[in-house]
């Protein structure tokens, strides 16, 4: 690459590397594209402040944001964060009134969020930030109404636990923004309540029972059940299979371009990539997997198949993202460490899978049950009698 070579040839021409690494831009200062090793690419902002502090802030990713709208980005945070000085003693447009604040925090922040991201965290600040706090400015909130907000909310445990990260970074931009005092956010330390995990296992006999069905379905309705067995086989979320292109697919890898956590590869079974096979192509021009008609979006019939499969297979109740659940159930029954799985499963986070390290401990305690049991009947001779009397020689 030469020296006159743009700041978009030079992220269109990256490779992801054993580590991360930052390109810059030779427009604006300051502006630069971050790549890591899964190839995840988001843009940034790094400038030092008057007091010498150097601040970075993250602009979007470049999977949805392109050159000339970081530019945009990076200029307006320039004039109306960054540069300003002062920061952090106090609000620079104090008296922000909440409901205006709402709209256009959602008009400035969407992209930062996956469309059904979008529409569940617009919903709830439609049905349960604003109406508590609509008749407030946003440098008036405190601790204690977001407390007083959060606890009248206990009937709903749910709703508060996903409510409240949503305020949590709409104060966190008011402060960027100049609405809010720097490191006021008051929904810093609230406590999210614990609900009881949703998680459901399958028993070898129920995943037998509902293979069963699936076998005989498979003329009848043959993409969606394929969906389901890949459900099955990666521990994929349904929306990453059910969005599954062509293209992707390489040997026994998907290379996923965008997921909840970002770009990353799914490795595939031997059983997983046979199901792939047999998957018909709906045309040379048909980029999905599983097309609808018309074929330029994915099939709409799987949620009423499955609820006729697993009544049929005697699994009411049974989610689709419990097959993603009984998937990591299984590699930690077999002994898959924790952060194999959560690779394998593309969290973000360790933490998130830890909540199958009871299946690992279990695996184990298993395991020694049959060493103990085993000794135990050598000693008490019950080994002798089950190899029929044979003994030793001469005993």
């Amino acid at each position: 690459m030469t020296a006159r070579s743009t700041f978009g040839q030079r992220i269109r021409a990256a490779k992801p590397r054993d580590k991360y690494y930052d390109l810059w831009d030779e427009v604006v200062s300051g502006l630069g594209l971050r790549i890591g090793p899964s190839g995840q690419r988001s843009f940034f902002l790094r400038r030092k402040l008057p007091t010498g502090t150097v601040r970075s802030l993250t602009l979007g990713s470049a999977d949805r944001m392109s050159v000339a709208e970081a530019r945009r980005e990076a200029r307006r945070v320039l004039a109306t964060v960054l540069d300003v000085p002062e920061v952090g003693r106090g609000p620079r447009h104090p008296g922000r009134p909440m409901a205006g604040f709402a709209e256009e925090f959602l008009d400035r922040y969407a992209r930062h969020w996956k469309p059904n991201t979008l529409e569940s965290n617009r919903r709830f600040i439609r049905d349960d930030i604003l109406p508590a706090f609509a008749h407030m400015t946003v440098d008036a909130i405190a601790a204690e109404h977001v407390r007083d907000w959060f606890a009248s909310m206990a009937d709903r445990p749910g709703t508060a636990n996903r409510s409240m990260p949503v305020l949590s970074v709409m104060m966190r931009m008011a402060e960027l923004w100049g609405y809010r005092p720097h490191n006021s956010n008051p929904c810093k330390n609230t406590r999210r309540y614990k609900t009881a995990p949703k998680e459901r296992f399958l028993a070898p006999g129920e995943m037998a029972r509902l293979n069963a069905v699936l076998t005989r379905d498979e003329f009848h309705c043959p993409r969606e059940v394929a969906v389901i067995r890949l459900l099955m086989l990666t521990g994929c979320r349904y929306g990453e299979v059910l969005n599954l292109q062509w293209d992707w697919i390489k040997d026994r890898r998907i290379l996923l371009p965008d997921s909840k956590s970002g770009p990353r590869t799914v490795w595939l079974s031997s059983a997983a990539r046979a199901v792939i096979d047999a998957i018909p192509r709906y045309g040379d021009d048909c980029l999905l997997l599983f097309p609808s008609r018309p074929p330029d979006r994915p099939t709409t019939m799987v949620p009423h198949h499955w609820a006729r499969i697993r009544r049929e297979a005697g699994l009411g109740g049974l989610r689709l993202h419990d097959l993603r659940h009984n998937w990591a159930s299984v590699a930690a029954m077999n002994g898959v460490d924790m952060v194999t799985i959560a690779k394998l499963l593309g969290h973000a986070l360790v933490e998130t899978t830890e909540r199958y390290a009871h299946l690992s401990d279990r695996s184990v305690a298993d395991a020694a049950d049959r060493v103990s049991n085993r000794i135990q009947a050598a000693l008490t001779g019950r080994d002798r009698k089950r190899e029929g009397g044979a003994g030793h020689a001469g005993g």
